[in-house]
């Protein structure tokens, strides 16, 4: 299955969103051909689309014909009417049916995808007009098969994260791999970044005894070991302080550990 979404459509106005909606079917009509468009089902989603691919058309002619032809149309559209650039994202699995339309979880990673922060990066700073970011799944059986027109080198491993969506997809910019590669490095290095950030405030939640901090133990009794001349605390209550110790708190007791305990003297502080 394939979503394509308009880039920058929110901010035309009515009019020249519905002669978006009417160009990005034409333009779709055109490089899928009106045979292989027949066959697909399609679903409208406002500024986009969602096609349904059937099994008897190959996935390799979607990525090594349909598509590279959808890049060629878009820029020879550029030179008199520049309203269509155009996010794409290809996924693979069962689509499920109903009165009210398509579904299922398939479909929704399709749209994730679609709607990732790396492939929007990517149109915003590409040259060309379309950005293609295809599933693991189809990278695996499609993009590697060796297909003619499709180049597996052209295709840069990003991470994605949308709502509960966490996977590792794949970038191709036709025209421009420079601002694939880009993206794919920034990617990267802002994942690289967040995992640092992470483990630092790890470490600064441990404390010096090399166990975490949970909230709310306070309200538990910590103690350290009497032979090392530690202090026992219990939050809000009385404090036992051994020899060499000094604290300020409610009522305290001074004296040994051990045998021979003195008896303790009793100060309010």
């Amino acid at each position: 299955m394939l979503v394509a979404d308009v880039e920058a459509f929110s901010s035309r106005p009515d009019t020249e969103q519905m002669r978006t909606r009417e160009a990005l079917y034409e333009e779709f009509r055109a490089a899928f051909g009106e045979n292989h468009w027949a066959m697909c089902l399609c679903e409208d989603r406002g500024d986009g689309l969602l096609i349904v691919v059937p099994p008897r058309i190959p996935k390799a002619m979607v990525l090594g014909t349909f598509l590279p032809r959808l890049e060629r149309v878009l820029a020879d559209r550029r030179r008199g009417d520049p309203l269509l650039r155009i996010r794409i994202a290809v996924h693979a699995g069962d689509v499920h049916f109903d009165e009210h339309g398509l579904g299922g979880h398939a479909v929704n990673q399709t749209f994730r995808l679609c709607d990732s922060a790396p492939l929007r990066a990517a149109i915003r700073t590409a040259r060309s007009d379309s950005a293609l970011l295809v599933s693991d799944a189809i990278h695996d059986n499609v993009v590697r098969g060796g297909y003619e027109n499709i180049s597996a080198a052209s295709f840069h491993a990003v991470d994605v994260s949308v709502k509960e969506t966490r996977t590792r997809a794949w970038l191709h910019v036709a025209g421009d791999d420079e601002a694939a590669v880009r993206v794919a490095r920034e990617t990267a290095a802002a994942a690289a970044r967040e995992t640092a950030a992470e483990d630092g405030s790890g470490e600064r939640g441990r404390g010096r005894g090399g166990e975490r901090g949970r909230e709310g133990d306070g309200d538990r009794d910590r103690t350290a070991d009497p032979s090392a001349g530690g202090v026992s605390l219990r939050a809000g209550g009385d404090l036992l302080i051994e020899r060499d110790s000094m604290i300020a708190g409610r009522d305290i007791a001074v004296g040994d550990t051990g045998r021979g305990r003195r008896k303790p003297r009793w100060r309010r502080s």
